[in-house]
C-alpha cells in the first residue's frame, strides 16, 4: 500500500504545501508546534479540504482539486485516533467500538465482541469512559477504529497529555496492538523519542514543508536539515541555527562558532555522570492575592498545585521551549513551594537530575519560571501588579564546573 500526496493547504498566514509518499508501515511526522503536521492528517481524513492537489492512497483517489474529487471522511476508510480518543462518553465500551459498523446485527456483534478480546477489554463492556484508565481508554479507541479495517490508521499525538511514565507504557502497548496491522499507520508528534521508538521512517515538517524524510534511525544519527538536528538533540555535530552545517570546536563548550552563529554543542565525547541542578525564584503578591492562594480560594483552582504540576511539565519540555537544549531523558523533577506570609511571597525551588553528558541547569530554571508564571497567571484577577523575581541557579553538580552558590535575597 502506497500514500501519495500533493496538496496546498492555506489558513490565514500560514501554507501547508507538501509533496511525498509514504509506504512504510509505521511513519512518523514530526515537527514543533505550527509545523502543519494536525493539519496534514485532516486533509488525509477528509477533515479540511486542500485548496489544490491530491492525495491518492494505492489505487483510490480520495482528493484531485483538478478532478473535482473529495471523498467524504466516511468512505476513505482511514481510521483517525485523536489527542482525546474522542469516545462517547455517555456509550459504553461495547456501545463505542460497534459504534462505527454498518450491517447485519449479528456482524456488528459479533465483530464487536472480536475486538474487545483482541484488545483485551473483557469484563470493561459496560463501563463509560470516564470509567476507564487511561490505557483502556487508548485500547476502546483503536478498537472502535479496527472494527471497520482501515487502510490507514492515523494518530495525532495520542499521547501527548500523559505524564512521561505512562508514556512510554501505552506506547509499547500501542505497538503490539498494531504489530499485526497490515495498513499504514502514521503517528504525529513534537515529542522525538516518542516518534523514535514509533517510526520505521520519519518525515521531518517545519513552517507547512516538508524538510527532511529518511529512515528513522539515519535522521537522528546523521541529520541532513536543522529543524530535525534541533529536535532530535542529534549529538554527531553541532548545528548552526543561523543555516548552515558548522563543526565547531569539540572540545570547547560554547554556544557559538567563529562566525557567530549559535550551535548545539556536539556532547558525544563528554563522560556520562549524574547531573543534579537546583533553580528557585521567587514572586510576589498583595496580601489579599496572598490570602486567596493560601485559603485555596482562587477560583481558577489550586494554585500551588496546578503549578507543582505546570512547573514539572516545564522542565520536562524544556527543549521544547529552548532551541539549543539537548533533549535529556530526566531521572528526577521536583518543584516545591515556600510561602512567607510576612512579605507576602512564594518561592519556587525546582530540583532536576539526570544521568547524561550534559547538565541540567536549564531545566532547572524552566521548571522554576513555568511554575511562577503559572502562579501569576491564576492570580491575575486578583492583582495584576505581582513581581516575579530573582530566578537564578542555586547549585549545579556533575559537569565540568560544579556551582554552589549562596544567594542573599
Amino acid at each position: 500500500m502506497q500514500l501519495k500526496l500533493d496538496i496546498k493547504k492555506r489558513a490565514g498566514d500560514f501554507l501547508l504545501n507538501i509533496d511525498l509518499e509514504v509506504s512504510s508501515a509505521r511513519t512518523g511526522i514530526l515537527g514543533p508546534s505550527g509545523a502543519g503536521k494536525s493539519m496534514t492528517l485532516k486533509c488525509l481524513a477528509g477533515i479540511e479540504k486542500p485548496d489544490s492537489g491530491f492525495i491518492r492512497l494505492g489505487d483510490r483517489v480520495l482528493f484531485d482539486s483538478e478532478k473535482k474529487i473529495n471523498l467524504k471522511p466516511q468512505h476513505r476508510n482511514i481510521g483517525y485516533l485523536f489527542q482525546s480518543y474522542a469516545l462517547f462518553p455517555t456509550m459504553n465500551v461495547e456501545e463505542n467500538i460497534a459504534a462505527g459498523l454498518k450491517g447485519k446485527k449479528d456482524y456488528i456483534r459479533e465483530t464487536t465482541h472480536s475486538m474487545i478480546k483482541k484488545f483485551r477489554l473483557e469484563g470493561l463492556e459496560k463501563r463509560l469512559p470516564g470509567e476507564l484508565s487511561g490505557g483502556q481508554q487508548q485500547r476502546t479507541a483503536l478498537a472502535r477504529i479496527m472494527a471497520y479495517s482501515p487502510e490507514i490508521i492515523l494518530l495525532d499525538e495520542p499521547l501527548s497529555s500523559l505524564d512521561s511514565y505512562l508514556r512510554a507504557e501505552l506506547m509499547e502497548e500501542l505497538k503490539e496492538l498494531l504489530a499485526d496491522y497490515e495498513g499504514l499507520s502514521i503517528m504525529v508528534s513534537h515529542d522525538a523519542k516518542e516518534l523514535g521508538s514509533f517510526s520505521e521512517e520519519l518525515i521531518v515538517m517545519d513552517k507547512g514543508l516538508v524538510v527532511e524524510k529518511g529512515d528513522t534511525e539515519e535522521i537522528f544519527s546523521h541529520p541532513k536539515s536543522q529543524t530535525a538536528a534541533l529536535l532530535t538533540g542529534s549529538r554527531s555535530g553541532n548545528r548552526s541555527i543561523g543555516g548552515e552545517m558548522t563543526t565547531g570546536q569539540e572540545n570547547e563548550f560554547t554556544h557559538f562558532d567563529e562566525k557567530g552563529n549559535a550551535v548545539m554543542v556536539d556532547v558525544g565525547g563528554k563522560d556520562i555522570t549524574r547531573r543534579t541542578a537546583v533553580a528557585e525564584g521567587r514572586i510576589r503578591l498583595s496580601g489579599e492575592a496572598m490570602s486567596a492562594v493560601l485559603g485555596r480560594k482562587v477560583k481558577k483552582g489550586d494554585v500551588l498545585g496546578v503549578a507543582t504540576v505546570a512547573g514539572i511539565m516545564g522542565a520536562k519540555r524544556t527543549p521544547d521551549l529552548i532551541p539549543l537544549c539537548h533533549i535529556l531523558n530526566l531521572n528526577n523533577v521536583s518543584l516545591e513551594f515556600e510561602t512567607d506570609e510576612t512579605s507576602c511571597s512564594i518561592k519556587a525551588v525546582c530540583t532536576v537530575s539526570c544521568d547524561g553528558r550534559t547538565g541540567v541547569e536549564m531545566e532547572a530554571l524552566t521548571g522554576v519560571s513555568t511554575a511562577l508564571l503559572t502562579v501569576y497567571d491564576m492570580c491575575k484577577a486578583i492583582d495584576k501588579a505581582m513581581v516575579i523575581e530573582n530566578i537564578h541557579l542555586v547549585s549545579k553538580t556533575g559537569g565540568k564546573n560544579d556551582l554552589k552558590a549562596a544567594v542573599t535575597e
